[in-house]
């Protein structure tokens, strides 16, 4: 695995050489991978929510040439209010990755006892809540209103030029640090 791994990943940096952007997105996958499979070799992505995250990242990252620093405090078992919780913070993950116009987003989850909470911010153009068109629907139902219809708060911080973070914070049984 972690050598036709490694040599697949050579042959595409060879062929991107022009586009270090790319290049860049190749590599950061591939250290991923190699760290996952030398600290991990029995990932559970699908029951862990800092590991669930941390494939979530990955994803968003190559889908959309975005870099983005992920860091987690903790970790516990996934359950549906949690899953809510993992699929608000996709989706501040991919908003800011198409609409903040900057290649760095930043992502940091806490899981104490009966209590997890993500921070995803990046430092881009922000935007005025109250100009966002009525059928836009990202912010405010697929982050704030899931995270309310599953008992959690999403609160969203932003103005124009001064970036954007948004704020998830779930209770759940499952989260016992």
């Amino acid at each position: 695995h972690l050598h036709d791994s490694v040599l697949h990943t050579l042959a595409l940096i060879q062929r991107y050489v022009e586009d270090p952007r790319e290049v860049q997105r190749l590599a950061r996958s591939q250290e991923r991978e190699l760290r996952t499979w030398l600290y991990r070799p029995t990932p559970d992505a699908e029951r862990d929510f800092g590991r669930s995250l941390e494939r979530i990242v990955a994803e968003v990252e190559d889908a959309h040439g975005v870099t983005i620093e992920i860091v987690v405090v903790g970790e516990c078992a996934v359950d549906d209010a949690l899953l809510a919780t993992l699929q608000a913070a996709r989706e501040a993950m991919v908003n800011a990755a198409k609409h903040a116009s900057t290649g760095s987003i930043s992502v940091y989850a806490e899981i104490e006892r009966g209590k997890v909470t993500v921070f995803v911010r990046d430092r881009g153009r922000g935007f005025e809540p109250t100009d966002v068109p009525a059928d836009r629907l990202g912010v405010k139902e697929s982050i704030v209103g899931r995270m309310e219809r599953h008992g959690g708060h999403a609160f969203v911080r932003t103005s124009p030029g001064a970036g954007t973070e948004i704020q998830l914070e779930m209770t759940s049984s499952m989260a016992k640090a």
